[in-house]
C-alpha cells in the first residue's frame, strides 16, 4: 500500500507519521481499563435516577397516583409529566421542510403514550435499587388506544392519528423531480417522458426493517450540581457536547415571559453578547442564510401555530440566563448516530436536579436502549428503473416509506435522511431523470435515529435493483455497472440531484480493481464443490460513494442554506512548558481521534505523536460545533481544521525560534522537536525552551503560541467510494450463511492512519452482515416490543464475522491539498447490498430477494427447502 501526498500538503521537516499505522494512542488507557464513562463517575450524595415506561403501545392517561412512591424509603423526590412539562419546554422543530409537520413533545408524556417505552414518571432516589422499588409504587390508569404498528397501518386513513394536530399519520408527503436537461426545475412529464421512451421499466417492492444502533455502552447522564452557584455540569455520552448545553439551557428552567423580558433589560453583558455573535454568523454566512426559505416554517405553522409561542419563550428564556450548563464528555463507548440525539431523559434530568438543587445520575440499562435508545431503516422502497435492452440506465424513480416511530429524533431524524436519500440515489451511475417521492409516517415504535449511514438504503436498494434488471437483461451483474458507471472521461460533470463530481468519484475504478482481485476460476471450481455438499456458493457486488464531507454545495443540495451550519473550528497552542495541546470540537466515541489528530499536528509542528494531547469534549474549552462527530466529517473536516491551525502556529514558532537564533525564517527546521537551523541541528533549542522565553518575555501569558482556524472543506473532492464484493456459501440443510471471501476496495484519498480505516471498514462490514443475517427490532401487530434483549435481538460475534479484506486506492483531488476523506460509514452502507446480491446469486434464477433481513428460515424458504409462511 502507498500513500502519496502532494508536496505542497507536506509540511517541510515533517515527521511523515501522516500515512503510517501508528499504534492508537487510546489503547493504552482504554484497553487496561483505565477509560472514564458516565458511569465511572459517581461523586459523593449523587442521586439515582429511574424513569417508569409505559407498558403499553397506545394509551391515554387518565390517572396517575404517585403518592406511595414519594412515600418509599430514600425517595427524594418523584416527577410526572404534568411535573416536568411545569418546568420545561417542548422539543421544537429542527430542520423544518415543506410539506412536513413535526410534532412538539414534552421529555416525559402526561396525557397520551405513544409506544412501550414512553417515559411518564421520574423517581430520584438514594440508591438505584431504591428508585427502582418505589417505581413499582407508582398506580398508572391507562385507557387503551388502537395501535398503529406498521407503514400500511400508518397510511391507513381508518387508524388514529397518534399526533393530532398531524391531521393522520402520514407526517410527510414530498416529491423531487429532475432530469439531465431541466436539473432539479424538472416537471414529472418531463421523467414521464424519459421512461416513455426507454425500451422497458422493472419495478420492484424492496423492504427493509427495522434496526437498533446498539452501542456497547448504553446511553448515561450525571448532571453535578454545585451548592454554592448552582451551576450544572452535565457528564453525558454524547457525540455532541455543545448541542446538548444549549438544548439543556434553552428547554429548562421554564419561566414567564415577561420574567425573561426583564432578565433582558438587566442583563446587559449578555445582552450584548448575543448581538455581537448574531451579528457575527449573520455576516459570515450571509449567503447561505439568503438561500434559505420559510416554506418549512409554513407548512409546520399551518398545522401548529402554537410554535411561534413556544419558540419566543424559549429565546428569550436563552437571553434572559444568566448560566448555561457546562457539558462534558469523557470516553463514550460508541454510537454509531443514536448519541447525537439529544434524549428526551437528558432534559427531564436537568430540570429535575435544578429544581432540586442536587445532583442526579441516570444510567440507561439495555432494556431502555433496545426500547427507545435508537432504531432506524424500517424503510419501504418501490423502485422503477427505465432501461435500453443494450443495459444503458434513463430513468430511476423511487417511491419511499419511512417509519419514524412515535416521536421525532431531535435533532435529527428522519427527515434528514429522506433529503439526503434524494441526493444520493442516482449513486454514481448516469441518468438522464430521477423522481422520489418521500413519506413519513408516525407509528407506535421507537425513535428513528441517525445510524451509521443514515440514507444506506438507497444504496441498498438500488444496487439490488440493478442485479434485478441484469437478470432481466441477460447480463451480469459487472457488466450492467461498468456500462453505466460515470468514469473519468466524464469528469468533471455532476449528479442528476446536483452535487459535483470530479476524480474523487472513482467508484468505477474500484469495480475494476475489484473484478481483478476476484479469481473466477477459482469460484467456479469452489462452487462445483460445494453443490456436490448440498451447499450454494454465490457472488454479491456493490458499488456506492458517500459524501465524506462531500464537494462544496453538497449540503446545500440537501436542502438550501443548510451549509452555513458545516464549520468546524479548532485550536492549536503551544503552552508555557512548551506541551503541545490542541482543541477539537469533535467528539471521540471510537474513531481513534486522538491517534489520528495526533498524527497530524505532530507533522505539522515536526514533535512526536506523544507530545501532542488532545482536548475535546468540554464546553469550557473546546471551540463551538452544533454538529459534533458524524456524517464523516472528523478526518476531513475536524482534522483539516487543526492542520491549518497547527500550521499557522507553526510559523510563530518559527518566527520566534529565528529571532532567537539569529537566523532568517526560510533556515529553520523542526526535527522531533528540535527547532534549529537548518545543517546546525546541535545548537537548537527545545520547545520548552522557546516557549519559557517567550512567556518570560511576554509577563507570563499562559500559551507561547495558540491560533483557531475555522474551516469548511478544500473547495473540491469530498467523495469517498468504494466496491464490495462477497462470496457467499448457503448451507441448504440449515440456511447458515459464511462468507468464504470478503473483499472491499475503497478510495478515500491519502489516508492517516492505514490500520485504523481498516478497522473503520471492518466495522461497518459487520453491522453491515448483522443487519442482514442478525438483526431485526421485531413488533407485533399491536406494536409491542418482541425483541427487548439480547435473546431475541441477535449481533453477530467475532465469531461469526470473517476475515475481511481491505485494498485501498487513493485517488487525489484536484487542488490536493487536505485530501483526507472519511470512511466511518461507508462499511455499512455497501455490505447489506453486497450480501443479499450474494445470496441470491447463490440461491439461483428462481429465488428473488426483495428484504434486507435474511434469517435461515427465509433463506431456506427462498431456495425451496422449506414452504413459504
Amino acid at each position: 500500500m502507498t500513500v502519496t501526498e502532494p508536496a505542497a500538503d507536506t509540511p517541510s521537516n515533517s515527521s511523515g507519521l501522516v500515512g503510517q499505522s501508528v499504534t492508537r494512542v487510546e489503547d493504552d488507557r482504554l484497553l487496561r481499563g483505565h477509560g472514564r464513562y458516565v458511569a465511572d463517575v459517581s461523586p459523593d450524595g449523587v442521586l439515582q435516577a429511574v424513569f417508569l415506561r409505559s407498558p403499553m403501545a397506545h394509551a391515554r392517561i387518565t390517572s396517575i397516583d404517585v403518592t406511595a412512591a414519594r412515600r418509599a424509603p430514600g425517595v427524594v423526590a418523584v416527577f410526572t409529566g404534568a411535573d416536568i412539562e411545569a418546568i420545561t419546554h417542548p422539543f421544537p422543530p429542527v430542520g423544518m421542510l415543506p410539506d412536513l409537520y413535526t410534532p412538539l413533545f414534552y421529555a416525559l408524556s402526561s396525557d397520551t403514550v405513544r409506544m412501550v417505552g414512553d417515559p411518564v414518571a421520574l423517581v430520584i432516589a438514594e440508591s438505584r435499587y431504591l428508585a427502582e422499588d418505589a417505581i413499582e409504587l407508582i398506580d398508572v390508569d391507562y385507557e387503551p388506544l388502537e395501535s398503529v404498528a406498521s407503514i400500511a397501518d400508518g397510511l391507513s386513513s381508518n387508524k388514529p392519528a397518534l399526533w393530532e394536530k398531524a391531521g393522520g399519520n402520514v407526517l410527510y408527503d414530498h416529491t423531487d423531480t429532475f432530469t439531465t436537461a431541466a436539473g432539479p426545475d424538472a416537471a414529472s412529464s418531463d421523467v414521464d417522458a424519459v421512461f416513455a421512451s426507454a425500451d422497458r421499466v422493472i419495478t420492484e417492492r424492496l423492504s427493509c426493517p427495522r434496526q437498533s444502533n446498539q452501542p456497547m455502552e448504553t446511553r448515561g447522564s450525571l448532571v453535578e450540581v454545585d451548592p454554592d452557584t448552582g451551576h450544572m455540569t452535565i457528564r453525558n455520552a454524547t457525540q455532541s457536547s455543545h448541542m446538548l448545553r444549549w438544548m439543556g439551557a434553552a428547554l429548562t428552567g421554564k419561566q414567564k415571559v415577561r420574567s425573561s423580558l426583564k432578565e433582558i433589560v438587566t442583563n446587559k453583558q449578555r445582552r450584548s453578547g448575543f448581538m455581537a455573535g448574531a451579528k457575527g454568523f449573520l455576516g459570515a454566512n450571509a449567503d447561505g442564510l439568503k438561500a434559505q426559505d420559510n416554506n418549512g416554517m409554513k407548512s409546520q405553522l399551518k398545522a401548529d401555530k402554537s410554535l411561534l409561542k413556544h419558540a419566543n419563550a424559549i429565546g428569550l428564556g436563552l437571553l434572559g440566563k444568566d448560566d448555561y450548563p457546562t457539558v462534558v464528555a469523557d470516553d463514550i463507548g460508541g454510537g454509531f448516530g443514536s448519541k447525537g440525539a439529544i434524549a428526551r431523559e437528558d432534559i427531564a434530568l436537568i430540570a429535575a436536579a435544578g429544581e432540586l438543587g442536587r445532583s442526579v445520575r441516570w444510567i440507561e440499562d439495555r432494556v431502555e436502549n433496545l426500547m427507545d435508545g435508537g432504531q432506524a431503516r424500517e424503510e419501504d422502497l418501490t423502485l422503477s428503473i427505465a432501461v435500453d435492452n443494450d443495459g444503458t440506465l434513463r430513468g430511476l424513480k423511487v417511491d419511499l416509506l419511512v417509519d419514524q416511530g412515535a416521536y421525532p429524533g431531535f435533532p435529527v431524524g428522519a427527515p434528514m435522511a429522506t433529503r439526503i436519500m434524494k441526493v444520493m440515489f442516482p449513486g454514481s451511475y448516469a441518468w438522464d431523470a430521477f423522481e422520489m417521492r418521500s413519506r413519513i409516517v408516525a407509528t407506535n415504535k421507537g425513535k428513528y435515529v441517525a445510524y451509521r449511514g443514515p440514507w444506506a438504503n438507497e444504496t441498498w436498494a438500488r444496487e439490488r435493483m440493478l442485479d434485478i434488471v441484469a437478470r432481466a437483461l441477460g447480463m451480469t451483474p459487472a457488466e450492467i455497472r461498468l456500462k453505466n458507471l460515470i468514469g473519468e472521461d466524464r469528469m468533471p460533470t455532476a449528479m442528476i440531484t446536483g452535487p459535483a463530481i470530479d476524480e474523487t468519484m472513482s467508484t468505477k475504478k474500484t469495480l475494476e480493481r475489484a473484478l481483478e482481485l476476484l479469481d473466477m476460476d477459482a469460484f467456479s471450481r469452489d462452487r462445483a464443490a460445494a453443490y456436490r455438499r448440498n451447499h450454494r456458493l454465490g457472488l454479491g457486488i456493490a458499488c456506492y460513494h458517500e459524501a465524506a464531507p462531500g464537494p462544496p454545495g453538497y449540503w446545500d443540495c440537501i436542502s438550501p442554506g443548510t451549509d452555513v451550519m458545516m464549520n468546524e473550528e479548532a485550536q492549536a497552542t503551544v503552552e508555557a512548558d512548551g506541551s503541545v495541546v490542541v482543541y477539537t470540537a469533535q467528539m471521540p466515541h471510537g474513531q481513534s481521534h486522538e491517534t489520528t489528530y495526533g498524527q497530524i499536528v505532530a507533522d505539522e509542528l515536526g514533535v512526536s505523536i506523544d507530545d501532542v494531547t488532545l482536548i475535546f469534549g468540554d464546553t469550557r474549552r473546546t471551540p463551538f460545533s452544533i454538529l459534533g462527530t458524524g456524517g464523516s466529517r472528523g478526518g476531513p473536516i475536524g482534522g483539516g481544521a487543526l492542520k491549518y491551525a497547527a500550521r499557522e502556529v507553526r510559523e510563530q514558532v518559527v518566527d520566534a525560534a529565528a529571532k532567537m537564533l539569529e537566523a532568517d525564517s526560510a533556515d529553520i527546521e523542526i526535527v522531533d522537536g528540535n527547532i534549529h537551523v537548518a545543517g546546525v541541528p546541535a545548537r537548537g533549542i527545545t520547545y520548552a525552551e522557546l516557549a519559557a522565553d517567550v512567556t518570560g518575555s511576554a509577563g507570563g501569558s499562559t500559551n507561547a503560541f495558540e491560533a483557531t482556524r475555522g474551516y469548511k472543506g478544500k473547495g473540491d473532492g469530498g467523495w469517498s467510494v468504494a466496491t464490495h464484493a462477497c462470496i457467499v456459501d448457503v448451507d441448504l440443510d440449515t440456511g447458515k450463511v459464511t462468507f468464504p471471501r470478503y473483499l472491499v476496495v475503497e478510495d478515500c484519498g491519502p489516508i492517516i492512519n492505514p490500520a485504523i480505516v481498516d478497522g473503520q471498514v471492518r466495522g461497518g462490514v459487520a453491522q453491515g452482515i448483522g443487519a442482514v443475517l442478525y438483526e431485526k427490532a421485531t413488533y407485533d401487530e399491536d406494536a409491542n416490543l418482541q425483541s427487548a434483549t439480547y435473546m431475541d435481538y441477535l449481533i453477530p460475534t467475532a465469531m461469526e464475522i470473517p476475515e475481511i479484506e481491505v485494498h485501498h486506492m487513493e485517488t487525489l483531488s484536484p487542488g490536493g491539498e487536505n485530501d483526507f476523506r472519511g470512511v466511518g460509514e461507508g462499511g455499512m452502507i455497501g455490505a447489506p447490498a453486497a450480501i443479499t446480491n450474494a445470496i441470491e446469486n447463490a440461491l439461483g434464477p428462481t429465488a428473488r430477494i426483495t428484504s434486507q433481513y435474511l434469517p435461515p428460515s427465509t433463506i431456506l424458504e427462498l431456495a425451496g427447502v422449506i414452504p413459504r409462511e
